[in-house]
């Protein structure tokens, strides 16, 4: 990923990044993908949130459907997927990372779904993602509080699965990529296919309430108004 200068999901972006996803899958003789990053000590800062303050129902549903289709996309590909975060991967850049089926991390830097610390919430698809992975108990304390966790915190409880120096993140990705493909294509394919069914199926029935929802949430005033502030406070931290 290179959307200088630090990865945020914007509609444009997204669509693109499924897009070569879904051509990989494509060609037939692309075994496993390693998803990374080219900003400096960023994986992805999550959603472009300029793109939600003063978005219209028409530009939110775009801007969601393209959310909706990349998670679709990576958590679904048949692929053998690792995320090697040599940054940080706050909130959907922790989507990202927990929609592959491995994830590198290098210390010192945080992951987790932190929407709530700025008036969001993570759509029930992406909490059920996390649940799936860390369990219910954590899911709830972490996301509920909008908590970001250390590299070897979020090892602790599964969030990420490996640890290494920034340095060692891509071979260290290379190396687990190798692993995962030395397993049957069609065997990993199918059992990756049969675990994540639900969660995949419930998604795809409930694509257009779901943007409904998060329109509907998004064009609120106070959450407008949470998100023009948060904008701010992040230019002014820009000027110091």
């Amino acid at each position: 990923m290179n959307r200088q200068p630090a990865n945020s999901l914007a509609t444009d972006f997204m669509i693109e990044l499924t897009h070569e996803l879904q051509k990989l899958e494509n060609e037939g003789f692309v075994r496993g993908v390693i998803l990374a990053s080219s900003c400096k000590n960023i994986f992805c800062a999550g959603l472009d949130l300029m793109a939600l303050a003063g978005g219209t129902p028409d530009s939110l549903r775009k801007f969601w459907t393209a959310h909706q289709d990349l998670w679709l996309t990576l958590y679904g590909s048949p692929m053998a997927t690792v995320a090697a975060m040599e940054g940080a991967a706050p909130a959907a850049g922790c989507m990202l990372a927990m929609a592959c089926d491995h994830r590198i991390m290098a210390p010192k830097f945080a992951i987790g779904l932190n929407e709530a610390k700025f008036g969001l919430i993570a759509p029930t698809w992406m909490q059920q993602n996390m649940v799936n992975i860390v369990g219910h108990r954590q899911a709830d304390r972490l996301m509920t509080r909008g908590l970001l966790l250390e590299a070897h915190d979020a090892l602790k409880i599964g969030l990420v699965d490996q640890v290494a120096p920034q340095e060692e993140v891509l071979a260290a990705a290379e190396r687990e990529l190798l692993e995962m493909i030395s397993v049957s294509d069609k065997a990993r394919a199918m059992t990756k296919s049969a675990l994540r069914f639900d969660s995949l199926s419930q998604l795809k029935r409930m694509k257009e309430m779901d943007q409904d929802w998060f329109i509907q949430f998004i064009l609120q005033p106070d959450v407008q108004k949470a998100l023009a502030a948060y904008i701010e406070a992040v230019k002014n931290r820009k000027k110091r």
